[in-house]
């Protein structure tokens, strides 16, 4: 089964977009409109009832992008409106990496060093994307495990962690899953990568075929996603290489390329 580190694949906030000139379109207007209202844009359920945001997802439905479901277009921008207005960066994280972390990952953030870390991803946001087809989401959905293509992520002024799972990035059908999680506070995060995950057996075991012999990760509960979140910001805070720039294109056979830069871990 193919492991893909090579570059950003393409990622659900390019497939959300109909064209390159949304957000531009779109964004600015929706920060204005909340500033004027004193709506809070890290709120979701407030986030969505903005008229700047109910014009962005008119548009979103007629073209017919992004996800699977117009629910899912809305928690979508909520993480797309977040990337653009903190710049927020595309991360692929490697196979590598992945396994050293799950193997032995609960000290990356360095003695003593959890707060300052977790007060860094204060007021930001970006896409984690994991190897191709490494991780499974099982349980999640009624219906067979989708493959993980990764999370969106935003960690709020006010100390709070957003997540969304994104599933079914294929290219023999339109759209993808998005799997919300429940909000958690960022200061939760140290002690989610250090604790075990699941009630019974292994962190991250699959029952999937072939497992083993190509080395696939399930998530089953919430505690798994927060943890592999933690364990992911925590590597990242400890370093990692300056943005890389997307490959103009990509060898047949190989998965379509990411247009934006993307750093890796």
């Amino acid at each position: 089964m193919a492991i893909h580190d090579a570059y950003a694949r393409f990622t659900p906030y390019e497939l959300l977009l109909p064209d390159g000139e949304f957000p531009e379109r779109h964004f600015p207007g929706i920060g204005a409109e909340a500033r004027q209202r004193g709506i809070d844009t890290d709120n979701p359920a407030a986030f969505v009832m903005l008229g700047a945001v109910q014009g962005a997802l008119a548009e979103l439905r007629e073209e017919g992008a992004g996800p699977g479901t117009e629910h899912d277009h809305g928690g979508v921008l909520f993480f797309a409106y977040h990337m653009w207005r903190t710049d927020g960066e595309v991360v692929l994280a490697r196979q590598e990496t992945l396994r050293g972390l799950l193997a032995g990952g609960a000290g990356v953030a360095g003695a003593g060093g959890e707060s300052l870390w977790v007060e860094d991803l204060k007021d930001r946001a970006g896409y984690f994307q994991l190897p191709q087809h490494m991780v499974w989401i099982e349980e999640a959905r009624s219906g067979p495990p989708e493959s993980m293509d990764g999370f969106f992520w935003i960690g709020d002024g006010t100390g709070v962690l957003h997540l969304a799972l994104v599933a079914g990035m294929r290219g023999d059908r339109p759209g993808y899953a998005v799997v919300p999680v429940p909000p958690q506070p960022l200061d939760a995060l140290p002690g989610w990568a250090a604790g075990p995950a699941r009630e019974e057996g292994r962190d991250f075991e699959t029952s999937l075929p072939g497992a083993e012999l190509d080395g696939l990760l399930g998530i089953r509960t919430p505690a798994e996603t927060f943890k592999l979140a933690a364990l992911l910001f925590a590597r990242m805070a400890g370093g990692r290489p300056g943005l890389c720039p997307p490959p103009e294109s990509a060898s047949p056979g190989q998965p379509r390329p990411s247009a934006l830069p993307f750093a890796t871990l």
